[in-house]
């Protein structure tokens, strides 16, 4: 049942040309800048951008519009009175997004070793980096969409969290101040600089990404919506 639904919703959001292409287009476009770009400042830095930046748009952004347009036109209620249940319908909408940002963020890195990043020391933090990080922004994208009245609206509403992702992910890696650990992107970018043999602290980057995915979970229970706003 979560299989069928997921290739129902990715098939409705590649027929969106704008939802398409800031999930698949703008990812890609600006990883590929950041490899160029900011390789000479250190390879970790132009990865953490990337994840994060995949996690913005492929994940989070893709999650709250798709979950928005699907309830503005009653299709989660729709879905709702068949024999899934509720959590079966919301993994089914929101699964898609979730893969492609893993394979986006998978291709990401493979580009980045192309083109001449040296491989992690740490593997394992790369993969829990990716785990959290897809974690945390499918939980913001859920209760967001609980704000959010229509799917252009969308474009507002995801502004302040995807601002903190990526801005939280610049700091961190440009400071050794554990207040970056109290933004989104912080235990991303902190994962991924030990990983390559940077500093920062393991514990307190995976306590920060669990902690941001609670709220986003604890604010989806609170928030979301199955009805259409009006």
């Amino acid at each position: 049942m979560i299989a069928a639904l997921g290739v129902v919703e990715l098939k409705l959001l590649l027929r969106n040309r704008t939802a398409a292409t800031l999930a698949l287009v703008m990812p890609l476009l600006m990883g590929g800048y950041f490899a160029m770009s900011l390789s000479s400042d250190g390879w970790p830095v132009a990865i953490a951008l990337q994840l994060l930046t995949t996690f913005g748009f492929t994940v989070y952004v893709t999650v709250t519009t798709s979950l928005t347009s699907r309830r503005q036109d009653l299709y989660l209620k729709r879905l709702r009175t068949g024999a899934a249940s509720d959590a079966v319908v919301l993994t089914g909408v929101v699964l898609p997004s979730v893969l492609l940002g893993l394979v986006q963020a998978a291709l990401l890195l493979g580009i980045s070793v192309a083109l001449g990043a040296p491989l992690p020391s740490r593997p394992e933090l790369v993969a829990l980096a990716l785990v959290g990080g897809l974690a945390m922004s499918c939980a913001a994208g859920v209760a967001t969409s609980g704000v959010t009245s229509t799917a252009e609206l969308a474009q507002i509403t995801t502004g302040p969290f995807f601002l903190a992702l990526l801005g939280g992910g610049a700091w961190a890696m440009g400071s050794s101040d554990a207040r970056t650990l109290l933004v989104p992107g912080g235990g991303v970018a902190d994962l991924v600089s030990v990983a390559w043999g940077g500093e920062g602290d393991v514990g307190l980057a995976v306590l920060s990404l669990a902690g941001w995915t609670a709220v986003g979970c604890a604010l989806s229970v609170r928030l979301f919506r199955w009805d259409a706003r009006r």
